[in-house]
């Protein structure tokens, strides 16, 4: 029998770094498609985040018209004073004017403090608890005693009536904090 004798070692070390070429390649390959799996999980789920928000403004804006407190959210607390902005969708704010002029999807801002919105028709009076915009402004602070608080927001037409759309009247409450505490 003819026995050859072989260079174990040479072969081993060859052996040896195939095997690791190969492990190495195959690893690249599995980071690849998991970094490409993540990537694409990523891209989904952007993609349902964006259609949720496209729902969810859709929801918000169908057309009508309708007034909202732009600042503020309902069981919020603050500080006093308040800062309150109102935001509008679907209607025009306008001064009110001298002589008074009344036109379709337009008029001014009414504030109530710690009351309700009034039926649709009625004016709106120039007293306590109501507070005008008749300049056809959309901010105010207002100085509140710590505690429960609640605002009517009601837009009016150029008479300061109430305007017989549901969405023109909206209602907040919340907590006024003393600071500090």
């Amino acid at each position: 029998m003819n026995h050859r004798k072989y260079d174990w070692s040479w072969l081993t070390i060859t052996l040896a770094c195939l095997l690791l070429v190969a492990g190495l390649v195959a690893g690249c390959g599995d980071d690849a498609a998991e970094e490409e799996d993540v990537a694409v999980e990523a891209e989904e789920e952007a993609m349902e985040d964006t259609e949720d928000a496209e729902d969810a403004e859709d929801a918000e804006d169908d057309g009508a018209p309708r007034v909202f407190f732009a600042n503020l959210s309902e069981g919020d607390e603050v500080t006093s004073p308040v800062s309150i902005e109102f935001g509008i969708a679907n209607f025009e704010i306008v001064p009110a004017v001298d002589p008074v002029v009344i036109e379709d999807g337009k008029g001014h801002h009414h504030l109530a403090i710690n009351a309700h919105c009034l039926p649709a028709g009625e004016v709106i009076e120039k007293a306590d608890p109501w507070i005008h915009f008749g300049d056809g402004s959309n901010t105010i602070d207002v100085q509140l005693e710590p505690g429960p608080a609640h605002l009517s927001l009601q837009v009016g037409d150029g008479e300061h009536r109430t305007l017989d759309e549901p969405g023109l009247c909206a209602m907040i409450s919340f907590t006024v904090i003393q600071e500090g505490v």
